[in-house]
């Protein structure tokens, strides 16, 4: 007997559910797991303004990185304390106990995790200012792959035909990328710069989004995982303080010019930082990383329809085609989901 369609498989898992009824706490974490996934699918929403919002600033690369982080302060400030609060009263302190905020290993790879996602920025935004938008985005979501690579070379999972599969697409497309941008500027490899730099900004993403979920899934004996809140505070402030050296050491313009660029780093701040990373932190407490990334590729749509609509930015279609690579290899490379 053939497979049911696809669009029955819905009905089939609700049956299954009925025959086999989850115990409460199965139902509840299914439901945590479900309110993360839709957090993720905002935060890509959200974290497609950046490169926009970027290409609208009027300070130095590294300062946009700072200000963006700044503005962002505020937000995760209020929700790292509404999570100290909410652990309180659900484990309230006995007389003469003191609670931590976080652990000396928590403190250092969320800090950890912060020079990574401050190293992303700066690199992405250099990079964004020698190379078009599209491509920008497409080579920085190779991030997905890199925290798939790492992940087994560093946690020792041998890779499966599937992610052999999706690195081969998507280091095909992003060699299809660069050739092109090599072709479109003979003699001159301004553009080639700029890729490579978004590339080596994805890897240092990936190194933001293994350490952020290192932390956040626990794994202490006597510390729970630290909330979602206080490792973006963390990473938040260490990432600004990184930024704003790089920028002060390359003698960066520190100070927005204009009410655009003003306007344009604050969004950053609170549309792609606040909101969009903070939510990627809260759903790495409880989705997997790969596909976390997988998700986020969202904000490609997102920035490329942006970015054709306000700077005329068509991409070209050999670009297409090789992002069309890119996201292929990304999709393949997706985590399976777990036996039942």
């Amino acid at each position: 007997m053939s497979p049911p369609p696809a669009a029955l498989a819905p009905a089939a898992a609700e049956g299954a559910v009925l025959l086999s009824p989850l115990s409460p706490s199965e139902l509840h974490e299914a439901h945590l797991r479900r309110q993360a996934f839709f957090a993720v699918v905002l935060a890509a929403m959200c974290i497609g303004f950046s490169a926009i919002f970027v290409r609208l600033a009027d300070v130095g690369p590294a300062a946009v990185g700072f200000w963006r982080l700044i503005f962002a302060l505020g937000p995760t400030t209020v929700w790292a304390l509404a999570e100290h609060r909410a652990a309180l009263r659900r484990r309230p302190l006995v007389a003469g106990e003191r609670r931590a905020l976080f652990s000396t290993r928590q403190f250092v790879i969320s800090a950890l995790a912060g020079l990574f996602f401050g190293a992303d920025l700066v690199a992405f935004h250099i990079g964004l200012s020698h190379t078009t938008t599209a491509n920008a985005l497409l080579l920085g979501n190779l991030a997905v792959v890199f925290v798939l690579v790492i992940g087994w070379l560093g946690l020792g999972e041998r890779p499966s035909r599937g992610l052999l599969l999706a690195l081969a697409l998507a280091l095909g497309g992003t060699a299809l990328i660069v050739s092109r941008s090599a072709v479109s500027a003979p003699g001159d490899a301004v553009s080639v710069y700029g890729d490579l730099l978004c590339v080596g900004a994805a890897l240092c993403y990936a190194g933001y989004m293994l350490m952020a979920r290192l932390v956040r899934r626990g794994g202490e004996e006597h510390a729970p995982a630290l909330g979602g809140g206080m490792v973006s505070l963390i990473a938040s402030s260490v990432g600004a303080v990184f930024c704003l050296v790089w920028a002060v050491a390359t003698g960066e313009t520190l100070l927005p010019s204009s009410l655009q660029g003003l306007l344009a780093v604050i969004g950053l701040g609170l549309v792609a930082h606040a909101t969009g990373q903070g939510l990627t932190t809260f759903a790495l407490g409880r989705l997997q990383a790969g596909l976390i990334s997988v998700v986020l590729l969202l904000q490609i749509v997102v920035g490329t329809s942006l970015a054709a609509l306000l700077f005329g930015e068509i991409p070209s279609l050999m670009v297409a085609i090789g992002g069309t690579m890119v996201v292929a290899g990304v999709v393949v490379a997706r985590p399976p989901k777990p036996a039942r």
